[in-house]
């Protein structure tokens, strides 16, 4: 039955969450423009993934019902951003679009440190939250940029909004994973706070999940 082997249960559904994660990245970098139909199709995908995510959990029958509430309100709350752009509307969608995104991070990083057997498929399990992390601060990058495009600084000026997805997943990425080419620059404070977060993150979860899973194997060996 679906509701004993489901995403959580099932170690092999990772590498297929690694997939998709990886193709939304790309997506990305082939965006054509930061339009709000464009924003309500990303949108609307993320609608897909949170049923998905909450229909494959464990939860209670209560807390899927939840689930399924917010994420249709999201939904909704996406439709009216078309037509209304407003801030205050605006920071709620991604106040709540974040908070539901960590709190899928907790459910698969329980999954993947659960047992007591590191497999291939936990592996990439962790590679996908990895890049989920780098997504969530894409959201967050990008609804700071919505709300003052001088939060930062490309090239010789500010983005260009219809490159704000594309430029800013970019930026997400390079800062996650500490690079820092310096081609985009966080100028306001809220932004270069949410960068400070980023790179430390960016340094401690391979580091955390490296020992784990060194310490998982040790563990492992000594049993056999």
């Amino acid at each position: 039955m679906w509701s004993q082997k489901n995403f959580w249960n099932n170690d092999r559904g990772f590498i297929w969450l690694l997939g998709i994660v990886l193709a939304t990245v790309i997506m990305t970098q082939f965006s054509v423009g930061f339009m709000w139909a464009e924003m309500l199709f990303i949108r609307f995908g993320f609608f897909i993934f949170m049923l998905i995510a909450v229909r494959a959990s464990v939860l209670s029958l209560r807390t899927k019902g939840i689930g399924y509430a917010v994420s249709l309100a999201l939904l909704i709350l996406s439709v009216v951003l078309v037509e209304e752009r407003s801030n205050t509307l605006l920071l709620i969608h991604s106040s709540i679009t974040t908070c539901l995104m960590i709190f899928t991070l907790i459910l698969l990083v329980k999954q993947i440190f659960g047992g007591d057997k590191m497999t291939i498929q936990k592996i990439g399990g962790g590679i996908a939250v990895y890049i989920i992390i780098g997504q969530i601060w894409t959201q967050l990058y990008v609804t700071t940029f919505q709300l003052n495009p001088e939060s930062f600084k490309f090239e010789s000026g500010t983005i260009p909004p219809e490159q704000a997805l594309r430029q800013l997943s970019y930026f997400s990425f390079v800062t996650l994973t500490t690079i820092g080419y310096g081609d985009i620059l966080a100028i306001s404070s809220f932004a270069r706070m949410l960068v400070m977060l980023e790179g430390l993150i960016g340094q401690l979860f391979p580091a955390i999940f490296i020992a784990k899973l060194v310490s998982l194997q040790i563990e492992d060996t000594k049993r056999k």
